[in-house]
């Protein structure tokens, strides 16, 4: 009885663990230079999308320390195909810290810490190819102390939208 419930909870965790696993597509972070993010510094991500049926989701990679200055951080970003047809335009206004407890979002290593916000949900990509995502910080400083890194990671979607 004891061996049976090991191989059973052993094969649970197994089916866990594979059913946790996502459909990455693309993930890539910009280191920025001296953790200064100028206002003039647009961020660009090229990648290629192989498979333009799912609905896909793409997030914001962020890295700051623990003496960044703001609650949040705006950030302009802008999806293009090589055409450049502009897929969407936006501003994001992203949290990163709790309003309630003024604790950091994110997982921290010593005082830097890595945070991922959805940024477009059930993206759908009208062409297999190559697309452009930029980003600039739109705080309204010329230079935004504090950041590390900025990214995007693109994942397909894990439910079907119909």
């Amino acid at each position: 009885m004891l061996k049976l419930t090991k191989t059973f909870l052993l094969c649970t965790l197994a089916a866990i663990i594979c059913a946790c696993t996502e459909d990455r597509v693309f993930e890539q972070n910009y280191d920025l230079p001296n953790n200064v993010w100028p206002i003039a510094e647009k961020v660009n991500f090229e990648f290629d999308i192989e498979n333009a049926k799912p609905y896909y989701q793409i997030f914001l990679n962020i890295r700051h320390n623990a003496d960044y200055p703001y609650r949040n951080i705006y950030i302009n970003y802008q999806l293009r195909d090589t055409t450049e047809f502009i897929m969407e335009n936006a501003l994001a206004n992203v949290s990163l810290f709790s309003n309630i407890e003024g604790k950091p979002y994110g997982k921290a290593t010593s005082n830097v810490f890595s945070y991922q916000e959805l940024l477009l949900d059930s993206m759908r990509f009208p062409h297999q190819g190559d697309y452009i995502f930029s980003m600039d910080q739109y705080m309204r400083v010329d230079s935004l102390d504090g950041v590390y890194s900025v990214g995007i990671k693109i994942v397909e979607q894990p439910i079907a939208v119909e």
